[in-house]
C-alpha cells in the first residue's frame, strides 16, 4: 500500500459517502458520479472513532454543497439605466492655470522636424562633453533635457 496516496474528489462529483466494511475491516467508501468517472473508492481509517468523525465531517460538507452550490465567480446583474444612488458624482472643477509659454515647445518642434531629409551636421557640446546634432535655431540644450 502507498502511504503517500491522495485523492481530491470534488463535492459536486459525490454522489455518496459511508462507511463498508471491506476485506480490510471498516472503510470510508466515497463514490463519484457516473458523469465523473463512477469510482468508488475506499480508504481505510483506524480507529473507528476517527472513521466516524471522518464520516460525519465528509457529509456535513457534501450536505452543505449540496444545498447551495458554488459553480465558479459570483456576479449580479446591474440594472441599466436606473438611477442609482451614491454613485453619480457631480463634475468637479479642476484648479489648474495653463500658463501661455511664449516660448514654444522643444519636444513639438523637434516631432515636427518629421519630414526631414538628412541630419544636421555634428557639433561638439562642451556641456555634454560629445558630439551631437546642431540644434535648431532658438533651442538650448536644458531645454530639451526639460522635456525628460
Amino acid at each position: 500500500m502507498n502511504e503517500s496516496f491522495n485523492v481530491s474528489v470534488p463535492y459536486l462529483q459525490m454522489k455518496s459517502v459511508r462507511v463498508r466494511d471491506s476485506k480490510f475491516g471498516l472503510a470510508l467508501v466515497l463514490e463519484t458520479s457516473l458523469q465523473s468517472g463512477g469510482y468508488v473508492l475506499g480508504f481505510k481509517i483506524d480507529p473507528t472513532e476517527k472513521l466516524q468523525e471522518c464520516l460525519q465531517e465528509v457529509q456535513s460538507l457534501h450536505r452543505v454543497y449540496s444545498t447551495s452550490p458554488i459553480f465558479g465567480v459570483e456576479y449580479e446583474m446591474e440594472e441599466k439605466g436606473g438611477t442609482s444612488t451614491g454613485m453619480a458624482m457631480e463634475p468637479m472643477q479642476d484648479d489648474v492655470d495653463i500658463e501661455a509659454d511664449e516660448k514654444s515647445d522643444a519636444f513639438a518642434a523637434y516631432f515636427a522636424d518629421g519630414v526631414k531629409e538628412k541630419d544636421r551636421e555634428p557639433v561638439y557640446s562642451a556641456e555634454l562633453g560629445l558630439a551631437i546634432e546642431k540644434l535648431r535655431d532658438g533651442f538650448t540644450l536644458s531645454e530639451l533635457w526639460e522635456v525628460i
